[in-house]
């Protein structure tokens, strides 16, 4: 004879078969003397009952029940529950006596709660301590537990399996097993700003062979030099960023932003720049996947000698050969002994670093009314092609541009003839901490080096500080030897996350996986992984929208600033165009004339940004993001806008001097309120205040009046107004703008 429970798969069904089988039998006897083992015992007979509940029983799972009958008398196998599996039936006989199927059978067979709390914790303690009342071996048991999934199945140890594979990055450089599979020999480039690293490594990417060349930039400005200048000797270079691609016929050499660098085809000659921002919390995994995944013969990296001992290290693991190569500053730098009082001892030649837009303009102005001198600005918001034009304008001796203003933007992708640089301040916001903190000495190293640069109109350069409290700061911070990078970032590309996805049938929001793989992601201590918030931040504004996980994971990539409502708003409407498979329209209102103040201006710049989000997606939903050639035209429209808007925020201190100095242009006109006047009037009551107001309006029509003469009536001539005026011309003029604006209501 079998014991039921032998075909019994959960608890759920084991109660049930009780019932249907026991109850007639004195169910209530069963919380008395005997014990409630014996309740799930009955005889061969019953076995027609036990299938018949079976198959009405839902949410249980069944496997195939033995009809052969065993000798009752055969010695008892040792039935044990191995660890991992008694811990998973504890947690689920814990809240057996909870579960709403369970307390409807109970009702149904008559239980009160004192017999029903009883009975339960008398079968969870039988049932935990002796599995071998229930189970004729060790292989049933397992067999029970895989069928409940209390233990994985074949299929469930194949999706962890799976699961271990893809989130294991201990070893990256197995990811790209044709790069692995070559010989490959890295050239580190070492040395600080202006040693001419870089340009030692693309004297031999012009040399490259068949294979051609590629040069992978931090910056699109640096793409586009190097592609400018490569063409410019001879080597046919496209030029490929996420915005903008320039393909030339026959082209042997590419130059790139590294995000971009094409690792599926075999190249002579890689060049890859500023290799110490494989450390970088948000972008250092393009750099390690350039650096192990581009299957070139040579690579050769630039940078400071912070990442030397990583990519040395990471040359030794995929089996590369590693060469050093060092290199001195080409002329002489000095930290000044003295600072800046004010701005009024800056001169030409010299660029002032700041860490905010406002504080740009705002030194910009103190400079132009101080000095008389134009400044030229550069900062992270312009548009690249504008930052390129205002550093030409700057180099440039031919023009009143004598001074720049600029931010840390300047650090790398420019060549500018700076004879000195100034700090304005040694510290910047941070958007984590919440607070000002000092600029790291790397990067204040690093802008510091962009003055006197070799080959420029200044044999040597110069920095300093307009503080003396940050004087000492930035000697300290030049001094100081740069601390060895340790790890490399790393972060999952829209393949791996496809993959990732498939195991987790259940997640479907692109930030959940994305939180999931990096919670069971394997890293040791010479990797990452890179701050991912701006995506999952993407990811749950794209939520509603119906695309694939692909497409999905592509837009969250976009280069966006959602943090500004326009570009947040464009940006989801633009998604959920593309899930609907319509054609998504180039929307945008440029202004007419350009923008007369930085308020303005930063309008301007933020549509530039829509429209560089455009034109990134179309290079990916072609399709989709066809105004491709309407796009270029609106950013040619834009770059004019920026840069004539740089222009009318110039001031003039002539100008200035003069602006409400009596009889200038720009003071206020006979008959015309002086509101200035009526704001400044702090003393006095408010009735002194309107009184005055009011004797200001009568005094100027009075003025008005009598000094110019007599006003003839409007008449209307083919819906024309006309205005005829008697008195000196001058006045004249004031006159028709008087009228003129009563009459048309501005």
């Amino acid at each position: 004879m079998l014991r039921v429970a032998r075909c019994v798969v959960s608890p759920t069904l084991a109660l049930r078969l009780h019932h249907r089988v026991y109850r007639p039998l004195h169910l209530r006897s069963l919380t008395s003397s005997s014990s409630t083992s014996h309740w799930l015992q009955t005889s061969a007979s019953s076995r027609t009952d036990y299938a018949n509940v079976t198959s009405s029983v839902p949410h249980s799972r069944t496997f195939s029940v033995a009809t052969a009958t065993k000798d009752e008398t055969a010695a008892p196998q040792s039935v044990t529950w191995p660890p991992d599996l008694a811990k998973r039936v504890h947690r689920r006989m814990r809240n057996f006596p909870r579960n709403y199927e369970v307390k409807a059978l109970v009702v149904e067979a008559g239980l009160n709660a004192a017999e029903w709390t009883l009975a339960a914790s008398t079968f969870r303690k039988s049932f935990l301590s002796s599995p071998s009342q229930y189970f004729e071996d060790q292989a049933e048991l397992l067999a029970f537990g895989r069928a409940n999934r209390y233990l994985p199945t074949d299929e469930d140890d194949a999706n962890a399996l799976s699961l271990q594979q893809l989130t294991d990055l201990r070893l990256p450089h197995e990811m790209y097993p044709f790069a692995t599979a070559m010989k490959r020999k890295i050239v580190y480039h070492e040395g600080p700003t202006n040693s001419g690293k870089t340009y030692e490594a693309l004297e031999r990417l012009k040399q490259a062979g068949e294979d051609g060349g590629i040069y992978c930039g931090p910056l699109r400005l640096l793409a586009l030099e190097i592609y400018e200048r490569m063409n410019s000797d001879g080597l046919y270079t496209s030029l490929v960023t996420g915005q903008e691609k320039k393909i030339m016929p026959h082209s042997t050499h590419v130059s790139c932003t590294v995000e971009m660098a094409n690792i599926n085809r075999p190249w002579d000659v890689a060049v890859i720049d500023e290799i110490q921002l494989i450390g970088d919390p948000q972008r250092g995994w393009a750099w390690t996947r350039a650096l192990f995944g581009l299957q070139a013969k040579e690579i050769h990296v630039c940078g400071s000698g912070e990442a030397v001992h990583l990519v040395k290290k990471f040359a030794e693991t995929s089996g590369d050969e590693f060469e050093l190569r060092s290199y001195e500053r080409r002329s002489p730098l000095e930290i000044s002994s003295t600072h800046l009082n004010n701005y009024s001892e800056i001169r030409p030649g010299d660029c002032v670093v700041a860490f905010s837009r406002r504080d740009i303009f705002q030194i910009k102005r103190d400079i132009e009314i101080k000095t008389g001198e134009k400044c030229c600005i550069i900062y992270g918001q312009l548009p690249p092609e504008t930052r390129s034009q205002q550093a030409r304008l700057f180099n440039e001796r031919d023009n009143d541009y004598n001074i720049l203003v600029a931010s840390d933007a300047i650090g790398m992708g420019l060549n500018l003839n700076i004879k000195r640089i100034v700090f304005a301040t040694v510290k910047k916001w941070s958007g984590n901490s919440g607070g000002m903190i000092d600029i790291p000495p790397s990067l204040a190293k690093q802008i510091a080096g962009r003055a006197g640069r070799y080959g420029s109109d200044y044999a040597s350069g110069v920095a300093t500080c307009l503080l003396k409290e940050d004087l000492e700061y930035l000697k300290e911070s030049y001094d100081e030897v740069p601390t060895p990078l340790t790890s490399a970032g790393l972060f999952p590309s829209s393949d791996q996350m496809e993959e990732f996805a498939k195991q987790l049938p259940g997640i479907g929001d692109l930030a959940d996986l994305v939180d999931k793989y990096v919670m069971l992601a394997r890293l040791d201590g010479d990797y990452f992984m890179c701050n991912h918030q701006d995506m999952k931040n993407a990811a749950t504004l794209l939520r509603d929208a119906e695309l694939s996980l692909s497409d999905r994971f592509t837009f969250c990539m976009a280069p966006v600033s959602l943090r500004n409502p326009l570009a947040r708003k464009v940006f989801l409407e633009y998604a959920r165009a593309h899930s609907l498979g319509q054609s998504v329209k180039l929307d945008i209102y440029l202004p007419k004339y350009p923008p007369r103040t930085a308020e303005a201006l930063g309008d301007v710049e933020i549509k530039a940004k829509i429209i560089d989000l455009y034109l990134w997606l179309s290079f990916r939903f072609s399709d989709t993001f066809a105004e491709n050639d309407l796009a270029l035209e609106l950013k040619a429209r834009v770059l004019e806008l920026v840069e004539q808007g740089l222009v009318n925020t110039t001031y003039n201190r002539d100008e200035i001097k003069t602006r409400w100095s009596p009889g200038a242009a720009n003071a206020p006109r006979r008959g015309q309120f002086d509101r200035s006047r009526f704001q400044k009037q702090k003393n006095g009551s408010r009735d002194n205040q309107r009184k005055n107001w009011r004797n200001d309006k009568l005094e100027g029509r009075e003025r008005e009046s009598t000094a110019f003469g007599q006003i003839a009536d409007a008449n209307s001539d083919n819906g024309t107004t006309v205005l005829s005026v008697q008195g000196s011309s001058d006045d004249a003029d004031d006159v028709k703008k008087s009228w003129f604006a009563r009459i048309f209501g501005s």
